[in-house]
Formats: C-alpha cells, sequence, structure tokens
C-alpha cells in the first residue's frame, strides 16, 4: 500500500486535475472509443490554426473565471478504493476559497485508514494550498507551448456541445499528460479532461490514468468529481477519488 500512496499522491499533487460511475472503472476507455470513431483527425495546417484560436478563447475564459471568482465552498469527499472496489479510506472536508490565495479546510467525518487519510488525504490539500498560494494551477499549463493539439470530433456532454481535442505533450515530464479535452463551444471552458501522465512518477508505477468532469454553477465551471486510477508493480491497482457537492459561488453576470 506504500507505494500506491505514494503514486496516487505525486499524481493527483501534480495534475491538480482528474469517470462517473464506478470508481474501478477504466477513466480512460471513453477517451478512447470517442478518439477512434474520429479517425483521422485533424493535424493539418488548417486544424493547427482551428485549435490555436480555440485555446486562445479558452485562455480569454480561464483568465476571467480567475478574476471575478470571489467566494467558493463546496463539500469534498475523498475516497481511496482497492483493486476489489473496497473503500480502504474516506474523509469528508469543507472546503472554503476567498481571492486571492485564501483556502480552508474543516473536516467533517473520517473512516478508514488513517495512514492513507494523512499521507494522501491531507497532503492533497496541503499542496493544494501551496500551488495556490504560488498561483500554479494545471489548467494553466494546457497551452501550445507544452501541447500539440488535434481535433478529434464534436461531442455532447450533459447540457454542452464540445470540441473534443487530443493534447499531445511535447516533453515526458509527470506534470503533463496524453490525453482528451473536451471544450464547452459557447463558454470555451474546460468540461473533462481524461488522459494519463507523460511520464510515470517511478519505476513501481505502471501507468497513470485520471479522469476530471467540470460542471457550471452560475456562470462558473468548477469541478464535481476526480479519478486517479494507477496500475501499481506488486500491489495492483488503486483508486483515488474525490467528490464536489453542495457548491456555494459568489454572485456574478454570466461570461460573454
Amino acid at each position: 500500500m506504500g507505494s500506491a500512496v505514494a503514486f496516487i499522491t505525486r499524481c493527483l499533487c501534480l495534475m491538480g486535475m482528474l469517470a462517473v460511475g464506478n470508481p474501478s472503472a477504466h477513466p480512460q476507455k471513453a477517451a478512447e472509443n470517442v478518439m477512434e470513431a474520429a479517425r483521422p483527425r485533424d493535424s493539418s495546417a488548417a486544424g493547427q490554426e482551428r485549435t490555436a484560436e480555440l485555446f486562445s478563447k479558452m485562455s480569454v475564459y480561464h483568465r476571467w473565471q480567475a478574476d471575478h471568482l470571489e467566494r467558493v465552498s463546496a463539500v469534498r469527499t475523498y475516497e481511496v478504493h482497492n483493486e476489489k472496489g473496497e473503500v480502504v479510506a474516506q474523509e469528508v472536508v469543507l472546503m472554503e476559497y476567498q481571492a486571492p490565495a485564501t483556502e480552508t479546510f474543516v473536516r467533517t467525518s473520517a473512516t478508514g485508514s488513517g495512514l492513507v487519510r494523512q499521507r494522501v488525504f491531507r497532503q492533497l490539500m496541503k499542496d493544494e494550498q501551496t500551488r495556490l498560494r504560488a498561483k500554479k494551477d494545471a489548467e494553466g499549463l494546457i497551452t501550445p507551448e507544452n501541447y500539440t493539439f488535434e481535433l478529434v470530433a464534436l461531442d455532447r456532454i450533459g447540457n454542452s456541445e464540445c470540441t473534443v481535442v487530443h493534447a499531445i505533450p511535447k516533453r515526458k515530464e509527470t506534470d503533463l499528460f496524453d490525453g482528451t479535452i473536451w471544450i464547452d463551444t459557447q463558454d470555451f471552458a474546460i468540461v473533462k479532461i481524461t488522459g494519463h501522465l507523460a511520464k510515470n512518477p517511478s519505476f513501481w508505477v505502471k501507468r497513470v490514468d485520471f479522469e476530471r468532469s467540470y460542471q457550471k454553477i452560475d456562470g462558473f465551471w468548477v469541478v464535481s468529481r476526480e479519478t486517479a486510477v494507477s496500475a501499481v508493480r506488486i500491489f495492483g491497482r488503486e483508486t483515488l477519488t474525490v467528490d464536489y457537492q453542495n457548491y456555494a459561488v459568489n454572485e456574478s453576470s454570466a461570461f460573454r
């Protein structure tokens, strides 16, 4: 379990981003199905121009949200599941954010392994606070400087019409990923990301898959669920999920 804990902490702390449904399901499968159905992908010069425009608009929305999101609170449920789907540990916390860089966590319940709760859940919260103070967020890394983008398809998630893009990392680094991004065609906000780390964090981890889903609340796109799945040598597969509920977001006019 020690290696699995190290993997999960490393994955979430570096990526800061993570399938709705069974937590033991493979989060990359849905993205691979979409990409397979959409081949060939558009990697032409015209396609690159369209993706450049798309990510320029996404960057504008990302900056707008960062400037206008003043207060957020949500109930988070952290869980680690073993290969049998059994819950190893769970912790429920109230998260409160105050712009520009204050984030607090108050535990409301906790069960299961104290080691996992201390080494994984608490460490994730601590590292998130550190990244916030340093103004480092994972979405800010999704740029043409770090990735080559290929248009894949159009898809629909809930009420959102999305442009689906394959993101190919330009370097093998653990804070980059190879995967798929769903981008809302109206807001140019990220609706979902799924993929695997461009570089495994250690010899013991054969593969790191993740998925992160978003929801729109009062004009702002916020995380609804994160999943990280490891394939760890000797220990097998471990799954970490983080669910977000009961959001309260400051009042603001919708993005235009």
